[in-house]
């Protein structure tokens, strides 16, 4: 059968022709497609809302856009995540999600100011976010389950238990709340999956530099998947020329040398006095347990799905030795990052952002796990979770040291949360109220309610799910639509795979 048969429907994206141009049969192509259907319905229900980070990267997507310069003095008051060099402001995060968001608000941005509108008014910011999100962040995540899919149908796993743990890599981990923050995590890890399991070595080449110039934490991978297949390592470093290449550029523009990354000229209080680049200090067991099990940040914490996939990566070594052997190498690397990181902690999130992009290399191991009933009841624990932190808010104050418990669950069930927790600012309690969407940072401010107040519609509506638009703001009921469509549908696809 030729490329030309196999591939997809004209009506999804060209990634996901390409991701599913090697499955044989017709019903397997249908179910990867029901998939990405699924996940994107899911993550693009969501928008979370504005924050230092998001509000950051879509800083730099509005100076290009609007300013024609990497320079975001203009929305400087947005956000503390910022770097300055020669009197000009820059995002400090890695640069690449900017950029391609440019494409899409271009258009929107264009199409806005022709009808007499302002792009910067804070209700028409909020949208022009999301939609940015749905076709940058959300759709790129929703990407990673046909491909784990395709990945395990080309190794003989059965349908139905290739689509279970092919939703699950998503739906039940971080990866569903990073989905529905204009952040650089989900599409970097969908990325870096293209990367790992694509048969083709110049496309995993341009994929793994492009989730470099996205997440500098990349870069390892970057060099351990060029020798998945040595004969063709120069394919694979043509490829990755172009956005190394472009980012080397972004850097010399804005820092004065391609070596300069943007964190070296962030803002001192980020900076620790002694520490290599003014951010890695000598990692301690402490940390290692706040970012793996801890209530707090802890990765396996917040997915015990992710503990489950543990016992996989002995099976999956065995089966493919070089493949497991660079998705060791990657994971170790980035928890080697985080464990050394001053700001190891992330910030406001859940479940250790930074080795979000690591998760769909845990999904694969999945596969393999032969106890597959533990492995069903830690996905559905593991949903429970992510589905909270996604309904509710993906972003609990650093000082709240168990959020699920003191922050998710009681917003949730009750529509607050104790007055005594502590909290930062310790009047979010009083403010922060309603059972869903409850961030209330509007991408125009770098403080909550610092440039619109409680109650207005910029504030109540700078997080939000589709189902408020029906219900109002805040209401539990307007989670009804998309429990139905991950049950419903997941349900669904799992009959048409065991059928397949």
């Amino acid at each position: 059968m030729n490329v030309r048969e196999l591939s997809l429907c004209n009506h999804l994206p060209l990634l996901i022709q390409h991701s599913t141009s090697n499955i044989a049969s017709k019903p397997d192509r249908r179910v990867a497609e029901w998939l990405f259907l699924l996940t994107f319905g899911a993550c693009a229900y969501f928008f979370a809302g504005g924050g230092w980070n998001q509000n950051s990267q879509f800083d730099l997507t509005r100076a290009i856009v609007e300013r024609h310069t990497f320079a975001i003095d203009a929305y400087a008051g947005n956000t503390g995540d910022v770097s300055v060099v020669n009197g000009h402001v820059y995002s400090n995060k890695s640069p690449a999600l900017s950029w391609i968001a440019a494409i899409p608000y271009s258009a929107l941005y264009t199409f806005e100011r022709s009808r007499g509108a302002n792009p910067g008014e804070a209700t028409l910011l909020t949208i022009n976010a999301w939609l940015c999100s749905i076709l940058c962040v959300a759709l790129p995540g929703a990407l990673i389950p046909p491909m784990v899919f395709v990945y395990a149908r080309r190794r003989g796993f059965a349908a139905g238990w290739a689509t279970i743990v092919a939703l699950s890599s998503v739906l039940a981990t971080q990866l569903l709340p990073y989905a529905t923050l204009f952040m650089l995590h989900a599409p970097s890890a969908a990325l870096l999956l293209y990367a790992l399991t694509t048969p083709h070595r110049a496309r995993a080449g341009f994929a793994a530099a492009l989730a470099t110039a996205m997440n500098y934490l990349c870069a390892p991978a970057l060099i351990a998947f060029a020798f998945l297949e040595r004969r063709a390592i120069l394919r694979y470093c043509a490829a990755a020329l172009a956005p190394l290449v472009a980012l080397a550029a972004y850097q010399y523009v804005c820092f004065g040398s391609i070596f300069t990354i943007s964190i070296v000229h962030e803002d001192p209080r980020f900076l620790t006095h002694g520490a290599g680049m003014g951010v890695f200090v000598r990692p301690t067991l402490g940390v290692l347990y706040a970012v793996t099990l801890s209530p707090y940040r802890g990765f396996f914490f917040f997915a015990p799905l992710l503990l489950a996939a543990l016992f996989g990566f002995r099976a999956w070594w065995q089966a493919e030795r070089v493949q497991c052997a660079a998705s060791l190498a990657v994971i170790a690397a980035f928890f080697a990052f985080n464990v050394s990181f001053n700001g190891w902690d992330g910030g406001w999130g859940i479940g250790g952002r930074y080795l979000v992009p690591i998760i769909p290399l845990f999904g694969i191991a999945l596969l393999y796990v032969r106890w597959r009933a533990v492995v069903m009841f830690a996905a559905t624990l593991s949903f429970a979770i992510n589905f909270a932190a996604t309904a509710v808010d993906a972003q609990p104050s650093t000082s709240i040291a168990r959020p699920v418990t003191q922050y998710l669950l009681p917003l949730l069930l009750n529509g607050h949360f104790e007055a005594a927790t502590p909290a930062i600012p310790p009047w979010f309690a009083a403010t922060f109220t309603g059972h869903t969407s409850v961030n209330r940072t509007t991408l125009d401010e770098a403080m909550v309610f610092e440039r619109h107040a409680p109650g207005t519609p910029a504030s109540e509506w700078a997080s939000f799910n589709l189902g408020e638009l029906f219900t109002g703001p805040g209401d539990a009921r307007s989670l009804i639509p998309v429990v139905l469509l991950i049950l419903g549908g997941g349900i669904a696809i799992a009959r048409m795979a065991t059928r397949s």
